[in-house]
């Protein structure tokens, strides 16, 4: 057997292991097959997980990654970067013990309607009806280790357990659901019983974990590192980032400074009107992004559609979904969605962008199927996607109108001072409650429809993840800085496209599958502490 057939045959085995395990991933990467399935609990499941992922590894470290071609090595290395997170989390933070929030089943129903798989009205009967004995367990789950769980994720739990009892109802009832699915008087009653579990969990959660709740917020300075070596793919001492996050604050503070303040501008219309002035903010964009030849959009629908308003820490209410099947993606909005969370026409503009033409759809279809491989839906690509949100802002904004150009440095300020919470909490700096004040006047400024309790839940539970985004975007400017100092290069419009057509992974996978190792090599350089460049996927001393 060739390497190739090696490789493809170990990530068919791979994936279809790993969504028994995570169906809320499998749901979230575009696989509805796994969608009837709650995650994995009980201890026997678990150490069943740890077995596998052992061997897993083994047999990714004895693939000879050389004979591969380039697409390949990249799935490889995310594989890989999936594997070594979960196998050592499993073993060193199993948030069964730990993390109340990660057993409410609310997103994975939301995807699941998002998704509308074949087959979706048995498979969220079967969701609902496992909610009440999935909840019963989380409970057993987290009393005898109560002390380990971090208070502000016992409270977020608690809050969208409340909140997911009225959205599991809008949604049995909503039209929506009746023209998709029949029987809708049956699933009505399972969403009313799975509804009355989730009020029984925020329950137990204040009464019985909340009181004892103290585990730690932040994971380390180690794991940290860890995470941003081998879930982002950087290798450096994070705390040495910080000098870098100062110097952006004080930049972006002086040119806020001048930006002045805002217009008294409209707000953006509100009630039925909502779904088309999205629809037209998005075409907008798109129009622009092609005028200013930044980036080659694809050919693929955008479509706004909308449901029920699921509790999910999401700015503004609003989601995207990729659709491989019809090749198209829908940006959601939920339903009533009155653009409350968007104070100023400018914020709803820069909302569509990122998740529209110039962000979550661009990703999704810049590069064709194989930057849509399992392996890269899955991927940590912070440093990439959520760098490049923060990249464009500055190029696409800063020669424009005076309002989006400060609300593009309040998001970049906003970020600067999250990747900043993430750094300093994870490195025990500070603490929980500094974090969450310190993020408190971010959310303020950046008028994000998030508050500071789900900012901080967020933090808590992807260590690394903002500060990744913010070290992502630097390199994106190190990169093109570099590529347009080489010789006489391309338009930057091709710089940004071979980028974006590796799909949302990790920027140093990008950069070294487009421009070489000696190319990344370089750029890498700009970032603090820089270490010298490995392979990813060649084992390590657990460092």
């Amino acid at each position: 057997m060739s390497e190739a057939a090696a490789f493809d045959a170990l990530a068919r085995e791979f994936f279809s292991v790993w969504f028994r395990f995570h169906p809320d991933a499998a749901l979230q990467a575009g696989v509805g097959d796994f969608g009837s399935l709650l995650p994995a609990q009980s201890d026997d499941d678990h150490a069943a997980l740890a077995s596998w992922l052992e061997t897993l590894i083994v047999a990714l470290e004895e693939l000879n990654y050389a004979a591969l071609d380039g697409a390949r090595q990249i799935d490889l290395e995310l594989m890989f970067s999936l594997a070594r997170v979960e196998h050592r989390d499993l073993l060193e933070h199993d948030w069964r013990h730990r993390d109340p929030l990660r057993f409410l089943p609310l997103e994975e129903i939301h995807r699941l309607t998002l998704l509308r798989p074949q087959g979706m009205r048995d498979a969220l009967a079967s969701l609902l009806g496992a909610v009440p004995e999935h909840l019963r367990l989380a409970i057993a789950q987290l009393m005898p280790m109560a002390e380990l769980v971090p208070p502000v994720l016992a409270v977020a739990a608690g809050e969208q357990a409340e909140q997911g009892r009225t959205y599991l109802r809008e949604l049995a009832r909503s039209r929506w659901l009746r023209n998709h699915c029949h029987g809708c008087a049956e699933l009505e009653s399972l969403a009313e019983q799975a509804g009355d579990a989730l009020a029984g969990y925020a329950a137990a959660l204040r009464r019985s974990i909340l009181p004892r709740a103290a585990g730690a917020a932040g994971c380390g300075s180690a794991y940290l590192r860890f995470l941003l070596r081998h879930r982002h793919l950087l290798d450096i001492d994070p705390e040495a980032c910080a000098p870098l996050l100062e110097e952006l604050a004080e930049r972006c503070d002086a040119e806020l400074a001048q930006a002045g303040a805002p217009t008294q501008s409209a707000h953006a219309p509100q009630g039925a009107a909502v779904r088309e002035v999205v629809r037209d903010t998005c075409r907008s964009m798109a129009e622009r992004l092609q005028a200013r030849q930044l980036v080659t959009l694809p050919q693929a629908r955008l479509r706004i559609g909308g449901g029920p308003v699921c509790p999910l820490p999401r700015t503004g209410r609003t989601d995207y979904v990729l659709d491989l099947h019809s090749a198209e993606g829908r940006l959601y909005l939920a339903d009533g969605n009155d653009c409350s969370a968007h104070p100023h026409p400018v914020d709803l503009r820069l909302r569509c962008l990122s998740q529209g033409w110039g962000g979550d759809h661009l990703f999704a279809f810049s590069g064709g199927m194989q930057a849509r491989s399992v392996s890269r839906r899955l991927a940590a690509g912070a440093t990439l996607a959520d760098g490049w949100t923060l990249y464009l802002d500055a190029h696409l904004f800063a020669d424009g109108d005076p309002d989006e150009w400060r609300a593009a440095l309040r998001r970049r300020r906003h970020a600067i001072n999250a990747a900043s919470a993430d750094l300093a909490l994870h490195s025990g700096i500070i603490d929980a409650r500094a974090a969450s004040t310190r993020l408190q006047g971010a959310v303020t400024e950046a008028g994000a429809g998030d508050g500071a309790t789900s900012e901080l839940a967020r933090l808590v539970q992807h260590p690394g993840d903002a500060l990744a985004a913010v070290l992502g975007w630097q390199l994106l400017e190190a990169a093109r800085a570099r590529y347009e100092a080489g010789p006489p290069p391309a338009a930057v419009r091709i710089f940004h496209d071979r980028l974006l057509s590796q799909g949302p992974i990790p920027l140093s996978l990008a950069l070294r599958q487009v421009y070489g190792e000696d190319f990344w090599g370089q750029v890498r350089q700009t970032l603090p502490e820089a270490a010298a460049p490995t392979h990813h996927h060649i084992p390590d001393d657990g460092a």
